[in-house]
């Protein structure tokens, strides 16, 4: 059986808590990238939009709450060790990585949030009104928007290099570290 079939360990896989986290966490981004994207080019008097504002602000929210979890996960947990057979250099970077992906998980829906309430917008968790973090601020122009857009496609940047890495674990290196998180 070739070592790409293999199955791993329990002890090399991260926590099943912490796997299922990650996917959730992953599906999530992509949803709130597609909304994102697509509430920014709808008309101003298109129904839709509120809607989808919306749920972006939901999704947003529920991804800080995600994120809350999986460091309560992550640091009750044994994590695996990055393989063996990864150069120096390469596991630094996974981790240097991996701590940026944490620190855009919560900075990015954070400037989301305090655009929202410097416009004066409320957020609100699919319906249920949060507390306003950010006080509203006349005439602040587009700035925190823009912030929040940049963020959002440093993120996005940040995750196609996370999913490269993997792509090129598995098919250059020939040792499948996405095992470790399935």
């Amino acid at each position: 059986m070739s070592q790409l079939t293999t199955k791993l360990p329990s002890e090399e896989k991260y926590p099943t808590v912490l796997r299922a986290l990650h996917w959730a966490t992953a599906l999530i981004f992509l949803l709130l990238f597609v909304s994102g994207y697509t509430m920014v080019d709808l008309d101003k008097q298109d129904t839709f939009r509120p809607t989808l504002f919306g749920w972006h602000k939901s999704l947003g929210v529920l991804t800080i709450l995600l994120l809350a979890a999986r460091l309560r996960v992550r640091l009750r947990s044994t994590m695996p060790n990055l393989p063996a057979a990864l150069q120096e250099w390469e596991k630094q970077l996974a981790h240097g990585g991996h701590k940026a992906l944490y620190l855009f998980m919560i900075i990015t829906p954070l400037t989301g949030w305090a655009t929202s309430d410097l416009h004066g917008k409320a957020v609100k968790l699919f319906g249920l009104p949060l507390p306003k973090l950010f006080p509203t601020v006349e005439d602040i122009g587009t700035w925190p928007g823009d912030v929040h857009t940049v963020l959002a496609y440093s993120a996005l940047a940040l995750i196609s290099l996370h999913v490269a890495a993997v792509i090129k674990h598995r098919f250059l290196d020939r040792h499948d570290v996405l095992q470790r998180m399935w």
